[in-house]
């Protein structure tokens, strides 16, 4: 098998060549596999995030935690000094809400959106059990419950009984809550065999969608790819924040589109305590017309080590506590 010239043109111009040194030690199918990870890769996308990590890196060696770079890199400001809280208008709160308002999110916004097929959640379940001690996905973790339950079937046996409320509410039997499972190469196959030798717990197999998240090659400090084998790209999953490009690829924004889904309840897969589709909290989006939320818990005290959502500028985003002072906490 002989290397195409625009492969190597490619390669030389994103100064990965080196990807070729054993080429010459490889069989047919070791080098059909190696040119399938090579043309996988979107070099651009990989030399920008090597860059873009790489000044990360350097600021914080040069720029104390709670400053920042003005655009023009000139003029160093402190987050606290731009950070604030975010408008009262467009934030909510449990405790200092009515009874009779909450019954609003909860049934006349929430539930009824569910009766209709209009909410689905979303779980981000690529990562594996390595820091529980586990070899296979984490939503197959025994979390040590008394009835043996997994992470899996918590949240499947939730939304169930979630179909169960809106049914009731609005006497029905057609409400869904679509599930859809983003995994990632390391948890798409044990994933789809255990909810299938499960029965997906109760849920409509339709009703249950897989889709793995894309992988981005393993870089050294160079900016070099690493090769796993001779024939093999070390790759891992490209976390979090390669869902949306996922739900792209994957079909997914045509499958929510399709089956008209309005509303979407992101969240991972080792938040044990999570209320998927939690009928207040959507209910609450639903009502205030938002595009996006964050649900967040109070701080225990001034100076708990976690972060908080500020408006930085003229965006909304987490403020780490490293980068809050004690009299600003």
């Amino acid at each position: 098998m002989n290397i195409d010239s625009s492969i190597k043109q490619r390669l030389s111009d994103a100064h990965q060549s080196h990807l070729l040194d054993y080429w010459s030690e490889l069989n047919e199918d070791q080098r059909r596999k190696l040119l399938d990870d090579i043309n996988e890769i979107d070099f651009d996308r990989v030399i920008k995030a090597y860059h873009g990590i790489k000044q990360e890196l350097i600021a914080d060696q040069t720029i104390p935690n709670n400053e920042i770079l003005d655009e023009d890199d000139e003029k160093r400001e402190s987050v606290e000094d731009i950070m604030e809280p975010v408008p009262d208008a467009i934030t909510g709160s449990i405790s200092q809400t009515s009874d009779e308002q909450l019954k609003i999110y909860h049934r006349k916004d929430n539930l009824q959106a569910i009766s209709e097929g209009l909410v689905c959640v979303l779980l981000l379940a690529g990562g594996q059990g390595t820091r529980l001690g586990v070899d296979y996905p984490k939503g197959m973790y025994d979390v040590g419950l008394p009835s043996r339950k997994t992470l899996y079937q918590i949240q499947a046996e939730r939304i169930r009984r979630l179909q169960q409320l809106a049914n009731e509410e609005f006497q029905t039997t057609k409400s869904v809550v679509p599930w859809f499972i983003m995994t990632s190469e390391h948890t798409q196959e044990e994933t789809e065999i255990y909810l299938r030798s499960n029965n997906y717990f109760g849920l409509k197999p339709e009703n249950v969608i897989l889709f793995e998240q894309h992988t981005l090659p393993a870089l050294d400090f160079q900016g070099k790819i690493l090769l796993a084998e001779k024939y093999k790209l070390t790759k891992a999953a490209d976390g979090n924040g390669g869902l949306y490009r996922a739900l792209k690829t994957r079909g997914i924004l045509l499958e929510m589109e399709k089956r008209q889904i309005k509303y979407i309840h992101v969240y991972c897969v080792d938040n044990i305590l999570v209320r998927l589709g939690d009928p207040i909290f959507i209910g609450f989006c639903i009502e205030k017309n938002a595009n996006c939320a964050a649900k967040v818990v109070k701080k225990s005290f001034p100076n708990e080590a976690v972060g908080v959502i500020c408006k930085v500028r003229d965006r909304y985003q987490v403020v780490e506590y490293s980068e809050i002072s004690d009299r600003t906490a």
